[in-house]
């Protein structure tokens, strides 16, 4: 095996020749869509996606209930937490040793991992994503380590591709949301306006989305009594403001209670700026970091047009020329990047210890499940993600994935996947084939294979005690290259 500092100059030099600003070779249709309805491409869905058409496999993913998942439900059977209520939760563990009242937060994270490694419903997961991340709740905060549970299981997955007012009365409703942004202690003998800001600013109408500091007030008022009872969301009718309001131009007449909320919630829903402002983040979620504005308004005009269908508006991206001439554009974040890596692999995750050691590379890469510390959520672009440090996390997770042998918890079958090549060229052509599933630049693989021949022939056999060192090496490389950073 070469040194560090031999790896490392090679994966400067395949920067600096391939990042996306000079193009690299564009992907089959295929794989450019996989790498944006997924979290990696692996052999068993592209070969999916080739046999029934890209066409059908979005209709396909748009429909996730039509897809056996049973193998996935038998991974995640052992994580007992995800079926309790919040009281059960709260019951059981809330009371317990420092270690033990960690376990409902952990076995999510485990679960977050489990699902989009191993599921079949590629495309929902990441829409469960999107919106965990949208009406983010920072696990970590105090009750939100019982309550996240049940926001995961019974808001955020049951409505990803539902209808957005669904998803937003049941967010404004989940007891994880209430106790973060404190809307279960506005009252009105003292509102509180966190939940109303955060409302209007990230969940609904943008930071430009058209309305005031006095709607905020507003909007605090409607909500005041919206709180929790046993660990459930319950409305107090003695704690609410009874009088007239006024938000974004309507007036909400006086004395009523619970309807106050509701009423702002449809009214949001509904609001042209709560279309733009979604269709935005869904662009930049599957297209790129600055969507243009008129792919902006005519994602925003399917949302209008079909009521807020998420399932509909999520196919006028996919199906959009924009998302079809976006190849590269996007830089994976952390856990997008990791999981691909174990996806494009075929990475071998056994038990609680593989899951441990990929909580660490999470941690270490910056993008623990669920662990954003403010509203907003993980950023979604590059300029946040892209740096000196953040790269040396990733090329090291790739190296030492690929460095594994059998018995580590987390390893990579690296005979199967060199197959018969026995040249550095061939070894070389085999691993960009089934790591990328994408051509490379020849200027890259003149790179990748001067390294692996370490001056010999690059067409004459390896010594067999070398190939699977230089196969394990070559595998890093091309992970930790441009070709599997961007997507």
């Amino acid at each position: 095996m070469q040194a560090l500092p031999a790896r490392r100059s090679l994966l400067t030099a395949l920067f600096a020749a391939q990042a996306p600003s000079t193009s690299l070779p564009p992907p089959e249709a295929a794989v450019h869509l996989l790498g944006r309805t997924s979290f990696g491409v692996d052999e068993a869905t592209l070969a999916r996606v080739r046999t029934i058409g890209v066409a059908a496999y979005v209709e396909e993913q748009l429909h996730p209930d039509s897809l056996d998942d049973s193998p996935l439900d038998a991974v995640l059977a052992h994580l007992d937490t995800l079926g309790l209520s919040n009281a059960e939760l709260v019951q059981r563990y809330a009371a317990a040793e420092q270690g033990q009242r960690q376990v409902p937060l952990r076995e999510l994270r485990a679960a977050t991992v489990l699902r989009q490694r191993y599921s079949r419903r590629q495309l929902f997961e990441v829409m469960v994503e999107f919106w965990s991340n949208h009406f983010n709740v920072t696990h970590s905060d105090g009750r939100a380590r019982y309550y996240k549970t049940g926001d995961d299981r019974d808001v955020i997955r049951p409505h990803a591709l539902g209808r957005f007012a669904d998803l937003l009365r049941a967010s404004a409703r989940s007891p994880a949301m209430l106790v973060y942004l404190d809307n279960a202690s506005n009252v009105v003998d003292g509102p509180n306006e966190n939940y109303a800001r955060e409302l209007l600013e990230l969940h609904t109408l943008g930071v430009d989305g058209g309305y005031g500091e006095s709607d905020v007030k507003e909007v605090a008022r409607c909500f005041t009594g919206w709180g929790l009872r046993n660990h459930e969301y319950h409305f107090f009718a003695n704690r609410h403001d009874y009088g007239a309001k006024f938000v974004l131009d309507h007036r909400l007449p006086a004395n009523r209670g619970e309807e106050d909320g509701e009423a702002v919630l449809d009214l949001l829903a509904a609001h042209p700026s709560t279309a733009r402002h979604i269709a935005r983040k869904l662009l930049c979620r599957f297209v790129e970091d600055l969507p243009a504005d008129a792919t902006v308004e005519a994602v925003a005009a399917v949302f209008i047009r079909s009521g807020g269908d998420i399932r509909a508006t999520v196919a006028a991206v996919l199906h959009s020329a924009d998302f079809r001439n976006s190849a590269d554009r996007k830089f994976r974040r952390p856990a997008e990047y990791l999981t691909a890596c174990l996806r494009a692999s075929g990475a071998v995750m056994d038990g609680e210890a593989g899951l441990r050691v990929v909580a660490a590379a999470l941690t270490a890469q910056g993008q623990t499940p669920l662990n954003w510390p403010a509203p907003n959520g993980y950023p979604d672009q590059q300029g946040y993600w892209l740096n000196t440090a953040a790269l040396l996390a990733r090329w090291n997770f790739a190296l030492t994935l690929f460095q594994r042998g059998a018995a580590a918890p987390l390893h990579v079958d690296i005979a199967a996947l060199r197959g018969a090549a026995v040249t550095p060229a061939a070894l070389v052509d085999r691993l960009a084939s089934r790591l990328l599933h994408r051509p490379l630049a020849a200027a890259a693989r003149d790179l990748l294979v001067a390294y692996a021949a370490a001056g010999a022939d690059p067409a004459l056999p390896l010594a067999t005690a070398q190939l699977d060192a230089t196969a394990r090496e070559l595998g890093a490389l091309l992970l930790a290259s441009p070709y599997h950073q961007y997507r």
